[in-house]
């Protein structure tokens, strides 16, 4: 049997839930937390650049309303909100029906939609399905240009600015996965590697591409190589 030394930190070391999240500061931290309490059901709009945990957040705060990984929620495209008519379909349902029952036996009916990066063509009805559905369902759009969402929506909405961990945040993340995965790497090597990708592009997910590149390089320099035989 071989095994394959190399890792993907991203997956390997994800986040499974709110408490285990790398918030990048104390406002999306408390905003977050709010959330996930339960008592805040304000349609929430999670902005910024790519790669800093907005949808994560989208899919862990349903969990944690909930106290369960299984959630129903319903993920939706942008452009499935192109018309009033496409509005309606997914959001319109019977009140009556919303009394007596809730999805799955859920608190709350869940909507995500992802990137929604422009004005989009059903906003009356999905302002009107806002307004209606207050207090039973909970939207969360993620967006990495909230400048172009439709001013009536984002009146409507939290909105919560997500920006990419500091180096310094991070470090002592990244600094457990090395420690779990067996890497001896210097303090100082770890954070100058994590600088120089803040320093490029401020980005998570380029920081567990370079602790997955650090892991490779210092398998390879120990005289490891891409597969090993367990003894």
């Amino acid at each position: 049997m071989f095994i394959n030394k190399f890792i993907d930190s991203e997956r390997k070391y994800a986040p499974k839930q709110i408490g285990d999240i790398i918030f990048p500061n104390t406002n999306v931290k408390n905003v977050v937390t709010a959330y996930a309490s339960g008592e805040v059901t304000r349609p929430l709009i999670l902005c910024g650049r790519n790669g800093t945990g907005k949808s994560l957040i989208a899919k862990l705060i349903p969990k944690a309303i909930e106290g369960m990984d299984k959630v129903v929620a319903t993920y939706i495209q942008p452009y499935e909100l192109n018309t009033d008519r496409e509005v309606d379909k997914l959001f319109t349902r019977n009140k009556q029906f919303d009394n007596l029952f809730t999805t799955n036996g859920q608190r709350y009916s869940y909507y995500v939609i992802e990137e929604m990066n422009a004005c989009i063509g059903g906003r009356n009805s999905f302002r009107t399905a806002i307004d209606n559905y207050k207090g039973v369902d909970l939207t969360i759009i993620t967006t990495n240009e909230v400048a172009r969402i439709d001013k009536g929506i984002r009146s409507r909405c939290e909105e919560l600015e997500v920006p990419a961990c500091t180096p310094e945040v991070f470090f002592p993340f990244a600094k457990n996965i090395m420690e779990k995965e067996g890497v001896d790497i210097s303090d100082a090597a770890l954070l100058e590697t994590l600088e120089a990708v803040y320093d490029e592009k401020p980005d998570n997910r380029r920081y567990y591409q370079e602790i997955d590149r650090l892991f490779r390089e210092w398998h390879l320099s120990n005289g490891g190589t891409q597969y090993e035989k367990d003894e």
